[in-house]
C-alpha cells in the first residue's frame, strides 16, 4: 500500500515510521531541555522527554519540524538508509535511532552522513534520559536523547 503526502509516495511500512515531529525549546523549569511532540496521520499525538546531546548543534529556538524515520540498521553504528527524496528541499528528515551497541557519536555521524537534518537516539527497556557524550571531534548535526 502506498500513501501520497505531496509528491512524497510512501510504503505502509514508511506510513508507520514517519510522523511529524516538532521540538520545541523548553523553558528551563525542568531540566529537560526540549519536548518531542509526534503526531500520526489522524493528528494523534504523543509527547516525550528530550535531553540535547554534549557534541552537536543546539536545536533552533523555534524548534524543528520534520519527518521522523525509523533508522535502518535501527542501531545506526554502521551507514544508514538515506531519506526517501534526500534532494528534496522542502523536507526535513529526523532519524529515530535505537539506543546500545556503539558510542552515541558513530550513530549520529551516521545520521549526519545519510542526510538527516536531527536524530533522536531513544532508550531500551528505559524511559530514563542519559546525556549523550561523544569521543571525537566530528562536526556533528543536532541530536537529542
Amino acid at each position: 500500500m502506498l500513501l501520497s503526502i505531496g509528491m512524497l509516495m510512501l510504503s505502509a511500512t514508511q506510513v508507520y515510521t514517519i510522523l511529524t515531529v516538532q521540538l520545541f525549546a523548553f523553558l528551563n523549569l525542568l531540566p529537560v531541555e526540549a519536548d518531542i511532540l509526534a503526531y500520526n496521520f489522524e493528528n494523534a499525538s504523543q509527547t516525550f522527554d528530550d535531553l540535547p546531546a554534549r557534541f552537536g548543534y543546539r536545536l533552533p529556538a523555534e524548534g524543528l519540524k520534520g519527518f521522523l524515520i525509523n533508522s535502518k540498521p535501527e542501531n545506526a553504528c554502521e551507514p544508514i538508509v538515506p531519506p526517501p527524496l534526500k534532494d528534496n528541499s522542502s523536507g526535513t528528515f529526523i532519524v529515530l535511532i535505537r539506543r546500545l551497541d556503539c558510542n552515541f557519536d558513530v550513530k549520529v555521524l551516521n545520521a549526519q552522513r545519510a542526510g538527516y537534518k536531527a536524530a533522536i537516539v531513544h532508550n531500551v527497556d528505559s524511559d530514563d534520559l542519559i546525556s549523550m557524550g561523544s569521543n571525537d571531534t566530528h562536526n556533528h548535526n543536532t541530536s537529542g536523547y
